[in-house]
């Protein structure tokens, strides 16, 4: 009865304010452009304190109806500066010009699960990236577009790969066993980032090795679904202090995705259509074989080789001619598209917003690239004068053809094979003449009647490799996002709304992989031909319900907002794998295998949380102080029933023109809270099937099991810093210093054998991470001619502080190859590997997978109607372990092998080095000497690079008998230099993927490659 008392009580209130404030006017402006006085179609106008709002039409202008008093306009729109406007009694009509906001001060940056705040006054480092700086060139991923533009943000591509494979780390490390993604919420829904294996490892037999993962088999992170086209902004909140609203989803920083929506207006078409190419952007090269005699020394015993042995490489070395097999590889040029279009248009009331993609990427080795399709449909509506309803839903669906690259034992990744392969062998196709048919290398049309020769040196073929298999990822993405909005009350004094969200995210990858039986390697296991099939569906629903309340006591100095709710996440995800070998007649299908295989897994998880929070501006605005509390459970922890709190504690303080060149001083300050809960199989004990015994179904335990009390980690941040704004909002600059402790770090343990287990997953130890960033943005010329630059530096490093167990080593394939140590007080991402002196040999420290700092410098300058864009991205130290190099190494084919010697540290007696070549001296350490092949990975690369020509209106009026806006004609390109000492491929790699500790390993990864596009945009 009591809440039927308080319902009805609302509503009557409700219907008082709305009875107070019938009595209004209409009123009529204009709003307008500072710089060139044309009117700004889209900008919202609203009456501060209340719901009332409009936008303005093509022409800048605006007609409503506000309350019969002296009211405030705030008049907003992105590119601009927001103003606020003062309205007396009486006045009907106004005229308001906005400046353009070139360093995007006034940008509003959310800062809570429903609330928002401009930049002027945040108290937190909030990075964001706007639609016009992710649309600088085509890019296969949101990330790939995100790089050098977010500062404390390390992003990597773990392989050059076409559609997607990356990592991404936000401020420094977090953990060592738990997840190291940051949250991804697109339109208000939780993105699954899933990173799910091919199972190509039953053929490539990887994790067969010293470390037996299943994380290397280049695979894709399920946030390249994303359409980078559909993209409206994006906000970075790097750490707890800023994204502790999160709770146990925060750990690694959230990162949150607003799609593009409709504006007022009759419908506005955008048409953008590209053309480009990808191209081999670096090879390792072979080593040059300048006589047989070299050929013999190497490959030939004396003591062993027969005559007809010596005659056999005679043959194949033939005149001694070298074959660029990384060209032959990796040439390919075929013609990449996208084409986007899009429709937004409206009235107050309702707003829509509809695009659609169609694009092809490929991929520079035969059989690879990625086909992408996508639709999406954005509606705003307008319920009465107190409801508000949107709705978002996005469709992609992708195909993408990997190839088959990274480590293997079996002697059939591509990288795997060439470093055992010398230069001289041809291992081009010929046709029934035995004339070469380079065509069939990329044209699987030009394959019949061709033939590859067997590879004498190794098991397979690269070039007839990449011509026959299929490696294919197909993917169908659904993401569906609806939110209420209800402004219950609204007076000048008090607003209080209610907020309805809920959305799903779903997807099905399909993988499907042919190894037929004509390959070379398929019939050296007794079973030719191979059939791969992989199902992973996923399904993740979430539902929230918050409440906002503001207070603006009249004449008073300060104001307040309170909100609070609830959420609730359920992800559901199931990966059925089938192998499939000896295929009767090489059929393609599942069924045609005399040994079939089935595996199952499944993942599901539910996280409940309640939330509260306040904002209270003080001094006129000048003091923002915030305090928020977030109470979650997660069912991955032990008790399942357990709640764990986040709180969260923030403050700034503007000094408003404080000199004469500077406009604005803001000092910050916060504190906050995260955790980051188990993996699925840390809790859970995986269960393996053993087959039929005796003709009865058996199951074997893995031997994992978690802590009785197996929980979150905990990570509490304290962030600092300040941001100016100068000589009249021609520059700005942010500092920023962090530093996060995180306990109850994720750690395994041995258990004793009679226990039934062997690792047992539990809470303890502790780890420091600490960093500094600097944004700096200027406009230094203004006017014909428009230059901005920005600059983002950031250096971070982490200690592990407290380890309850021995030190121990995660990732790599041991001390003999480099690994990644964790011990008590030493950097959580140092290397260790054995080293050499004079005449012993111990494992050390050799390096650290940390970059000494991360900078990135962007150009931005119009000239009219043309514009030059560019941004440069430099990393500076941090260690690669290059084992491709070590391959090549083994193989006596690294480019250098025969090189004169240089200084290695002392691998052996002196007498002894003196007289091998600088390959025989690497050769000749391994096992006591590693430090050759961990390799310096700073580099300094060319990210994006643009040259853009906007068309005259005059030549563009009335173009087509229909009103053209804008065409414009861009030159773009993507990767196009790359300057670095680092001997592999790239040094952006990382054969496990996104890893939190093990990411810098370098073992034969998919080439890298530059990309060049021409596009065409229309707005009509």
């Amino acid at each position: 009865m009591r809440r039927i008392a308080i319902l009805v009580l609302t509503l009557f209130l409700t219907a008082g304010v709305s009875a107070l404030h019938a009595q209004d006017r209409q009123l009529t402006g204009r709003v307008t452009a500072g710089d060139t006085g044309a009117g700004i179609a889209g900008a919202a106008v609203s009456v501060r304190g209340t719901t009332t709002s409009t936008f303005t039409n093509e022409d800048g202008s605006f007609t409503f109806r506000v309350p019969n008093r002296t009211v405030t306009l705030v008049i907003a729109v992105i590119g601009y500066r927001t103003q606020e406007l003062s309205v007396p009694v009486g006045q009907q009509t106004v005229q308001v010009q906005l400046d353009v906001d070139a360093l995007a001060l006034d940008e509003l940056v959310v800062t809570g699960a429903v609330t928002s705040l401009s930049r002027q006054v945040l108290p937190n480092a909030v990075s964001t990236v706007s639609a016009e700086e992710l649309d600088r060139a085509p890019s296969e991923t949101v990330e790939r577009s995100l790089q050098g533009k977010v500062a404390g943000a390390v992003i990597d591509a773990n392989g050059g790969a076409p559609g997607g494979g990356m990592q991404v780390r936000l401020r420094g490390v977090s953990t060592i066993n738990g997840l190291s993604e940051p949250l991804y919420v697109v339109d208000g829904v939780a993105m699954s980032n899933a990173a799910i294996p091919s199972n190509q490892n039953a053929v490539t037999r990887a994790s067969g090795g010293s470390n037996a993962s299943n994380t290397q088999d280049a695979v894709v992170n399920r946030i390249a679904d994303l359409n980078p086209d559909e993209i409206e902004s994006i906000e970075i909140l790097k750490g707890a202090s800023a994204a502790a609203i999160y709770g146990s989803l925060a750990a690694n920083g959230v990162v949150i995705i607003t799609t593009k929506r409709g504006q007022v207006g009759r419908p506005r078409f955008s048409l953008k259509q590209s053309f480009g190419t990808f191209d081999l952007s670096n090879t390792l090269g072979f080593r040059q074989w300048e006589t047989f005699d070299e050929v013999a020394a190497f490959f030939l015993d004396p003591a062993e080789s027969t005559d007809e042995d010596t005659a056999s490489f005679r043959s194949l070395y033939g005149s001694g001619q070298a074959f660029e097999h990384e060209e032959l590889l990796a040439g390919r040029n075929d013609l990449s598209y996208e084409t986007a279009l899009s429709v937004s248009g409206g009235n107050e009331s309702t707003r829509y917003f509809v695009s659609g993609l169609v694009k092809n990427d490929e991929g520079v080795i035969a059989g690879t690239g990625v086909a992408k399709e996508a639709l999406r449909v954005n509606l705003d509506q307008r319920l009465g004068s107190r409801f508000n309803l949107q709705v978002n839903t996005g469709l992609t669906h992708s195909l993408a053809n990997r190839g088959l690259t990274n480590n293997d034992n079996s002697g059939t990744s591509f990288y795997m094979v060439f470093p055992f392969t010398p230069n001289f062998v041809d291992l081009r196709p010929t046709n029934e003449s035995g004339a070469v048919v380079e065509d069939a290398l990329y044209d699987r049309d030009a394959l019949e009647g061709v033939t590859f020769p067997d590879n004498p040196f190794e098991r397979s073929n690269p070039l007839q490799t990449a011509a026959l298999i299929t490696n294919d990822e197909n993917v169908w993405r659904f993401v569906g996002a609806g939110n209420l909005t209800a402004n219950l009350v609204t007076a000048p004094q008090h607003e209080l709304s209610l907020i309805l969200g809920g959305g799903v995210d779903w997807f099905s990858q399909e993988n499907e992989l042919f190894f037929p039986p004509s390959l070379q390697f398929e019939p050296l296991d007794g079973q030719p031909g191979t059939r791969l099939d992989g199902t992973a569906t996923n399904l993740s629903a979430n539902l929230s319900v918050n409440g906002v309340y503001t207070f603006r006591p009249d004449g008073a100095s300060w104001s307040s907002t309170t909100s609070g709710g609830f959420s609730y996440l359920d992800q559901d995800l199931e990966i059925l794998r089938i192998e499939a070998r000896a295929l009767t007649a090489g059929e393609e299908q599942v069924d045609a295998g005399t040994n079939i295989q089935v595996f199952d897994n499944r993942q599901r998880t539910k996280v409940e949380g309640l939330f509260v929070q306040e904002e209270l501006f003080m001094l006129e605005d000048r003091l923002l102080l915030t305090a928020a509390m977030r109470a979650d459970r997660n069912s991955n922890n032990a008790d399942p029933g357990d709640f764990f709190f986040y709180p969260k504690a923030a403050a700034s303080f503007r000094f408003i023109e404080p000199t004469t060149w500077l406009d604005h001083l803001k000092l910050r300050a916060a504190y906050g809270e995260s955790g980051n809960p188990p993996l699925y199989g840390q809790k859970f004990t995986p269960l393996n099937s053993t087959g039929n015994l005796g003709g009865l179904p058996g199951l074997t335990v893995v031997g994992t099991t978690g802590a009785d009390d197996l929980r979150i980690e905990r990570q509490r941040e304290i962030e600092t810093g300040f941001d100016a704004t100068m000589f009249g909002a021609r520059a700005s600059l942010e500092v920023t210093y962090y530093k996060k402790f995180v306990s109850d770090l994720l750690l395994s343990r041995a258990r004793a054998q009679s226990t039934g287990f062997t690792t047992e997953f539990f809470n303890g130890g502790k780890l420091e991470t600490q960093g500094i960033e600097i944004a700096l943005a200027a406009t230094p010329v203004q006017g014909f001619i428009n230059w901005t630059t920005r600059g983002t530096f950031f250096h971070d490093n982490s200690k592990v502080t407290s380890l309850p167990v021995p030190s121990f080593r995660t990732g790599g394939f041991g001390t003999a190859l480099g690994a990644f140590q964790i011990e008590e007080d030493s950097s959580a991402t140092q290397i260790v590997a054995d080293i050499s002196e004079g005449d012993s040999s111990f494992v050390a420290k050799v390096g650290d997978a940390n970059p000494d700092f991360k900078l990135a410098w962007i150009n931005d300058i119009d000239v009219g109607g043309l514009n030059f864009y560019f941004l440069w991205d430099w990393q500076k130290g941090g260690n690669l372990i290059n084992l491709t190099k070590l391959l090549y190494d083994f193989g006596g084919n690294t480019v250098d092998y025969d090189a004169d010697p240089q200084f290695v540290e002392n691998i052996g007696p002196v007498e002894v080095m003196d007289t091998l070549t600088l390959g025989e001296r690497r050769v000749t350490g391994f096992g006591v000497e590693t430090r050759p092949y961990i390799e310096d990975a700073s580099y300094i690369k060319l990210r994006e690079a643009s040259l853009s020509y906007t068309l005259p209106e005059s030549w563009t009026e009335g173009l087509w008998g229909t009103s053209v806006d804008r065409i414009r004609l861009t030159l773009s390109g993507r990767n196009l230099l790359t300057f670095t000492d680092y001997t592999g491929l790239d040094p952006e790699v990382s054969n496990f993927g996104n890893q939190p500790i093990a990411r810098n390993i370098d073992v034969a990864p998919f080439p890298p490659s530059r990309s060049f596009w021409l596009s065409v945009d229309v707005n009509f």
